[in-house]
C-alpha cells in the first residue's frame, strides 16, 4: 500500500508493524530486466572480437569498483533518512526486545521456582541490606539482586517496546485524506461519464481499485488506532472493533501482495528461460560463423540472401553480451522477489495467528515478526546499495 507516498528505496510493498494493512513504502524503482536500452558493447567473431571483450571485462571490474565504494555507513546513513528504512530498524529492534522480554520472565521464573525463599524474602531483604547481611548470605542476596535488577529491566523494556511501536503508527499517520481524495476523483470521473457501465469497469473493476479501497480501509482503522494511543479516545469496545478491521485488512493486502510476487516471480522465471534458450542458439551460430564465413569466402556463386544472413550474424553478434546483462538483472530481481514473497509470508503467518486467535507458543508473533523485519531489512539494503551505485555512476 502506498504509506509513505514516495520512492524511497524499496521495491514492492513493505508491511507496518503489527496488525494492519501491508503498506508500499515506495515504488519499485529498479531497472525493468525487459528494458531495451541497455548499452549493447560491439564485437564481431574472430580476432576483431578480443578487444571488445577486454574492454567488457575492465568496465564490468569499474562497476565493481564503483559497488565497493559504497560503504556500510553510508548505506546505514541512506537508509535512516528514508521512512521505511526508519520504520525497518524500529520493527526489528521492537520484537527483538520483545523476544528479550520473554527470556528475562523466564529466568526471573526458573529463579523463584528453585528458591521460593528468594521471593518471599525478596523486599525485606532489599530493605535490610547491609554488608552484614550480604557476608552472611551472599548467594540469597546475590539473587535477589538479580531478581530485582530483572524486574527493572523489564519494565524499561515494555516502555521501550510500546514507545517503537507507538513511532511506528505515526510514521504511518496522515495518508487517509490524500487516499480519500483519490477516491473521491475516481467518483467524480464516473459521474462525469453519466454511470455507464462500460466506464464504471474501467474505473472500478481493477486491481489498482481495490488496492486503494485497502489503503483506504486500513488507513482509517490504523489512525483511529494510533488516535486512541494518544489516548484523544477511550472506548474500549470499539477499540477491539477498530483493531480487528485493521487486521482484516493487513491480511487481504498480504494476500494480495503475495499474489501479485507469485505472478512477477513466474514472469522472470519465463523471461531468464527464454533468455538462456536465446543464449544458447546465439552461442551455437557464433561457432558455426567462422565456418560459414570461410565457405562464404570461397563460394563466389552464393546467393544475395544467404550473404544477408551471414552479414547479420557477424553483425549483431553483439547481442550476447546483452543477453547476459539481461540474465544478470533477471537475477537480481528475483532475488528481491524471493526476499518479498518469504517476508510476506512471516507476515501472513503472524496475523492469521493474531486474527484467529491460535494458541500458538508465547513468543510466535514476535519470532515472525522479527523474521519479516530482517528480511525486508535485506531488501532494503540492496536497493539501497543499488541505488547509491547508480547515483556514482
Amino acid at each position: 500500500m502506498s504509506q509513505y507516498n514516495t520512492a524511497d528505496i524499496v521495491s514492492g510493498s513493505e508491511t507496518p508493524p503489527y496488525s494492519g494493512a501491508n503498506y508500499q513504502d515506495a515504488q519499485d524503482d529498479n531497472t525493468h530486466t525487459n528494458s531495451s536500452d541497455i548499452d549493447a558493447e560491439n564485437f564481431s567473431v574472430g580476432d576483431e572480437s578480443k578487444p571488445n571483450i577486454k574492454s567488457s571485462k575492465s568496465s564490468s571490474k569499474e562497476s565493481q569498483a564503483k559497488a565497493k565504494m559504497v560503504d556500510n555507513i553510508t548505506i546505514l546513513k541512506y537508509l535512516l533518512d528514508s521512512l521505511s528504512g526508519r520504520d525497518k530498524f524500529a520493527k526489528i529492534i521492537k520484537y527483538a526486545l520483545d523476544i528479550l522480554k520473554l527470556f528475562i520472565e523466564k529466568s526471573r521464573k526458573n529463579l523463584t521456582v528453585l528458591n521460593p525463599s528468594v521471593l518471599t524474602n525478596y523486599t525485606k531483604v532489599l530493605k535490610n541490606l547491609t554488608l552484614k547481611v550480604a557476608l552472611r548470605h551472599p548467594v540469597t542476596v546475590i539473587k535477589v539482586l538479580l531478581l530485582s535488577l530483572l524486574k527493572n529491566f523489564d519494565r524499561k523494556i515494555d516502555f521501550i517496546s510500546q514507545q517503537l511501536s507507538t513511532f511506528r503508527y505515526i510514521l504511518r499517520f496522515g495518508g487517509t485524506p490524500f487516499r480519500m481524495f483519490s477516491l473521491l476523483g475516481k467518483l467524480n470521473k464516473t459521474r462525469k461519464c453519466n454511470f455507464q457501465i462500460d466506464q464504471i469497469k474501467t474505473i472500478w473493476l481493477n486491481e489498482a481499485s481495490l488496492r486503494e479501497f485497502l489503503d483506504l480501509y486500513y488507513g482509517i482503522f490504523d489512525e483511529l488506532d494510533l488516535l486512541y494511543k494518544l489516548k484523544i479516545w477511550t472506548n474500549k469496545s470499539f477499540y477491539s472493533f477498530v483493531s480487528r478491521q485493521e487486521s482484516l485488512a493487513w491480511q487481504y493486502d498480504i494476500l494480495l501482495s503475495l499474489k501479485d510476487q507469485w505472478l512477477n516471480l513466474q514472469s522472470l522465471q519465463r523471461r531468464q528461460l527464454e533468455l538462456e534458450v536465446q543464449l544458447k542458439v546465439q552461442s551455437n551460430a557464433l561457432q558455426l560463423s567462422p565456418i560459414l564465413m570461410h565457405q562464404a569466402q570461397n563460394d563466389v556463386s552464393q546467393s544475395p540472401i544467404r550473404k544477408q544472413l551471414l552479414n547479420d550474424l557477424n553483425v549483431n553478434n553483439n547481442s550476447e553480451v546483452q543477453i547476459h546483462k539481461q540474465l544478470k538483472a533477471i537475477k537480481d530481481e528475483k532475488t528481491l522477489v524471493y526476499l518479498d514473497i518469504t517476508r510476506l509470508l512471516f507476515d501472513c503467518m503472524a496475523n492469521t495467528s493474531d486474527i484467529l486467535n491460535l494458541k500458538t507458543p508465547k513468543g510466535t508473533y514476535a519470532v515472525l515478526s522479527l523474521g519479516s523485519g530482517l528480511t525486508g531489512l535485506v531488501k532494503l539494503w540492496i536497493t539501497a546499495k543499488r541505488s547509491l551505485c547508480s547515483s556514482k555512476d
